[in-house]
Parts: C-alpha cells; sequence; structure tokens
C-alpha cells in the first residue's frame, strides 16, 4: 500500500514538472522577441554593442562614420543623438544618423 502511494507522488510530480516545462516554453516562445529586445538593451546600456554609426547630410551623402563598442543613449527629441565612441561623448544634432550593430572585426 505505502509502495503503491509513493508511485502516485512520483507520477503526480512528473506531470507537475511537465505542466511547469510546457508553461515555460509557451510563454517565452511567445514573447521571445521582447525578450531578445530586453536583452539587447540590457548589453547595450551595461556593456556597448559593437556598432558602426554613419551621419549623413540633408543631401545623403555620408559625412562621417563611427565603427567600435558604442552605446547609444536614447533622447526624448528627434533631433538629437548621443553616443559615447572611444571614451569621447558624441553630439548629433539635425542630421540624419544610421546605426547598426556589427559582428567585431
Amino acid at each position: 500500500m505505502q509502495q503503491l502511494a509513493m508511485q502516485e507522488v512520483r507520477m503526480t510530480s512528473r506531470i507537475s514538472l511537465f505542466i511547469l516545462f510546457l508553461c515555460t516554453v509557451v510563454l517565452l516562445g511567445g514573447c521571445s522577441q521582447k525578450f531578445q529586445r530586453g536583452v539587447k538593451d540590457f548589453q547595450s546600456k551595461w556593456v556597448g554593442l559593437e556598432r558602426r554609426v554613419t551621419v549623413y547630410s540633408s543631401s545623403g551623402e555620408p559625412v562621417r562614420t563611427y565603427q567600435g563598442k558604442i552605446d547609444v543613449e536614447p533622447t526624448e527629441y528627434g533631433n538629437k543623438i548621443k553616443f559615447a565612441h572611444d571614451g569621447k561623448m558624441v553630439l548629433i544634432y539635425n542630421m540624419g544618423v544610421l546605426v547598426e550593430e556589427v559582428e567585431k572585426e
């Protein structure tokens, strides 16, 4: 009788673990893009990402390109971008800017 009760407890715990695993997979699968963006945001803020920042003139010609571990700080206005490059702060006002994550060379 006691052995039967132990088997029942083991079966119940296995089923509970399976349901927990299934719920975890469904939850993470449903918000994986949001989770990945959160990881990138954290990585960008605390470590910096390997990026290329290209600044364009009003006619669309590239003016300057920065590449390296760059942490871009979002601003509340659309006309300014602020980032650190090689230990120096760079502020760009009223220019077209493209920020791309690149593979480390």
